[in-house]
């Protein structure tokens, strides 16, 4: 920039400072809109207004040749910081946003394996000395494997949860996030996910039946798939019809690979099928019976896909509308897009 500044609000804290070092030290010399300092032709000049004060250095030729030139681009700088300001809070404000939940989610799912560790081995015994600390854990763990391996199976969802939230933060929160692209065979991908989520699902007697036969590969990363998918397949745990089946069908429609998850679950109204893939955004049925998270699991779904050259859309049929318990019910496909091979990753 022809000009560098620094900008102070009404209480001398600096809002933004672009200066370099020597003009730092030149500060307390500037008393006017403008003049020249220091020993190397720098016009430097200051404006103020009730709410900040503009300090402007300048070592191109046609702001130190010309004063009104100079005031007249740092008056330009003074009148835009307002919004300069709203621009640096409102990005604060994201960022912090973005960290107090990352925070949030982390230490909640922390609080989570800690709790599943208790519920097994009671703190009392962890705190024994080393050798007596195996013995005791491992009495237990005999005692009802199956309640172990449950709790194992908990810890390992938990800690998969752990690595979403790094990997949205990492990949989504980037300007330019790494995508490491490479062809995956997209059942394996998925059984890897559902593997975590097989416990929710029987929990709720839903039957989990998934395209066997298909051997269909897609191009994509991994790593960021990874969290999609885990958004999308804890979604459907949510919120599925108890005693139903969930219908996993891969297929290839020549340009992509296509994963439908087929499934009985709650009410889709017409004014929420795009909607649901906002951020911050819930569905009006998961919000009246207390089921709605915070609106950013499928808005981060969608926006991984799209990352990754593909798409994703929901397909409600109203006309399958049933209500069981008071809630409503009905059939919803969701449908995932993957480039099947290279030169569909453009998009072409």
């Amino acid at each position: 920039m022809s000009i560098r500044y620094r900008i102070q609000d009404s209480q001398e804290r600096v809002v933004y400072c672009g200066l370099l070092p020597y003009e730092i030290t030149l500060l307390d010399n500037v008393n006017s809109q403008s003049q020249k300092v220091g020993d190397i032709g720098i016009r430097a000049g200051f404006l103020k207004n009730e709410s900040f004060t503009v300090y402007g250095f300048s070592s191109d030729q046609d702001f130190v040749k010309s004063s009104q030139k100079f005031k007249t681009q740092l008056n330009a700088i003074l009148n835009t910081t307002n919004y300069i300001e709203e621009i640096i809070n409102d990005t604060k404000k994201s960022i912090n946003k973005n960290t107090s939940r990352l925070i949030h989610n982390l230490t909640t799912l922390n609080a989570h394996n800690i709790q599943e560790i208790y519920s097994l081995i009671p703190q009392e015994g962890i705190s024994r000395n080393s050798r007596a600390q195996i013995s005791y854990a491992e009495d237990i763990v005999k005692k009802d494997p199956k309640e172990a391996a449950t709790t194992l199976l908990r810890i390992a969802k938990n800690n998969a949860s752990m690595k979403v939230e790094f990997s949205v933060f990492k990949k989504l929160f980037d300007s330019n996030p790494e995508l490491q692209i490479r062809k995956h065979n997209i059942h394996k991908v998925l059984m890897n996910m559902f593997y975590l989520f097989f416990p929710d699902f029987t929990d709720k007697n839903v039957k989990v039946v998934v395209d066997n036969e298909s051997n269909h590969i897609a191009f994509f990363d991994y790593e960021s798939i990874h969290v999609a998918l885990y958004h999308l397949i804890e979604n459907a745990a949510k919120y599925i019809k108890p005693f139903s089946t969930l219908n996993i069908n891969i297929s290839n429609n020549g340009v992509y690979s296509q994963i439908s998850m087929d499934m009985i679950s709650t009410e889709i109204e017409p004014d929420e099928v795009e909607k649901i893939f906002l951020e911050g955004v819930s569905g009006s049925l998961p919000s009246k019976i207390g089921k709605a998270g915070d609106g950013i699991g499928m808005y981060m779904a969608k926006k991984i896909i799209e990352l990754n050259t593909g798409s994703i859309t929901v397909y409600p049929y109203p006309d399958t509308l049933e209500e069981t318990l008071g809630f409503k019910f009905q059939r919803n496909v969701f449908t995932i897009n993957l480039p099947n091979s290279k030169q569909n990753l453009a998009g072409n």
